[in-house]
């Protein structure tokens, strides 16, 4: 083998140990910080939000419902003059000149300058048409009805990652189910920021809330919230609530609670308010099981509506306890349908016998 064939096939070596050097630096070493920059330079995923479910009365009227508002977003590559821009969008979406500036000077595609915009505000923005803005549709919680059923319903708020989140009531009991599933929208740009139209705005996966439909009748709950408004004021009470049930179906009519607080600003309002105490607190059924025990009486046949109660002149002594009226009335030889109407405790003991 001569000097030549040597030198050439060690130069031929050298040069694939150089390129296998080469493509194993890029390909294994520089891999993850290459396919980072290859994201960041030809495509953005942005997430899309599913459009909450609504909660609606026995009638269909959506006592939860949502409305549209809109986020300011920017190219800050698009945009060529930062500093006029930064001076706009601060003064219109009334928000720090300073925070928009420092947006638009990061090296990015996409940008979130505001959330929560109202179509008012994003068609003034849509006329001065700068270049590098623009919107994605958001929807935000709104309550037809303000502060009515509100123990009931809950509120929307955030949750430590800044998206909406369901809390207290049926808005945080079926908060998976009225959230839905998220989707993400892949835009793919040229190496100049350039949406390639062809694939822009691939959205995949999103599926909006199911609506919840409840058994609230919506005219009886709205009478008895003035009721126990009216009634906790009259008597100078701490606090009141009344449900109301379909006996023959045990569907909830009403629910109602005072004081209430108004979803829709549940933070000017203190956090005792949020429980629903109709359900979570405990307390002594006293004469709310007196209807039971009567329909019990009956159904066995040790009473009817119309026996009369003849110990029902004064206070019952019962095993060394003296039993008096509520309220200190009395009423002689009352039915029983009377002694339910009364909540009369006398009568309540009365034995078949006597």
């Amino acid at each position: 083998m001569t000097w030549r064939y040597r030198f050439v096939f060690l130069g031929l070596v050298f040069l694939f140990l150089l390129v296998v050097a080469k493509l194993f630096y890029w390909q294994v070493v520089k891999a993850q910080e290459l396919s980072l920059l290859g994201q960041e330079q030809y495509g953005t995923t942005t997430t899309i939000m599913p459009q909450r479910g609504e909660i609606r009365t026995s009638d269909g009227f959506p006592i939860a419902a949502n409305k549209v508002s809109y986020l300011v977003f920017a190219n800050p590559k698009e945009i060529k003059n930062k500093d006029e821009v930064s001076t706009i969008l601060a003064s219109t979406l009334q928000i720090d000149i300073a925070s928009v500036s420092a947006d638009l000077a990061l090296d990015k595609f996409w940008v979130p300058i505001k959330s929560g915009v109202d179509t008012k505000i994003k068609q003034n923005l849509e006329k001065m048409n700068l270049p590098g803005v623009g919107f994605d549709n958001q929807y935000q919680r709104f309550y037809p009805e303000a502060s009515m059923a509100a123990q009931l319903l809950g509120f929307v708020g955030k949750d430590s990652a800044g998206n909406n989140k369901g809390y207290f009531g049926l808005e945080g009991f079926y908060d998976r189910l009225l959230s839905g599933k998220q989707g993400l929208a892949v835009e793919v740009n040229d190496a100049f920021g350039r949406p390639i139209l062809a694939e822009m705005n691939q959205s995949t996966g999103v599926t909006d809330g199911a609506n919840l439909i409840i058994s609230i009748n919506r005219s009886i709950q709205f009478l008895v919230e003035q009721k126990i408004k009216d009634g906790v004021e009259q008597y100078g009470a701490t606090s009141g609530m009344v449900g109301i049930m379909d006996p023959k179906t045990g569907a909830i009519l009403a629910m109602a609670v005072y004081p209430n607080f108004d979803p829709r600003d549940y933070q000017d309002y203190s956090d005792d308010l949020y429980k629903n105490p109709f359900i979570s607190d405990l307390y002594e059924p006293g004469s709310t099981f007196k209807p039971l025990v009567m329909s019990a009486a009956m159904n066995a046949k040790l009473v009817t509506p119309d026996t009369k109660c003849n110990i029902c002149t004064g206070p019952v002594s019962v095993s060394g306890y003296q039993l008096e009226t509520w309220d200190n009335k009395y009423f002689p030889n009352t039915n029983m349908v009377d002694v339910i109407q009364h909540s009369d405790n006398t009568g309540m003991v009365l034995s078949p016998k006597s």
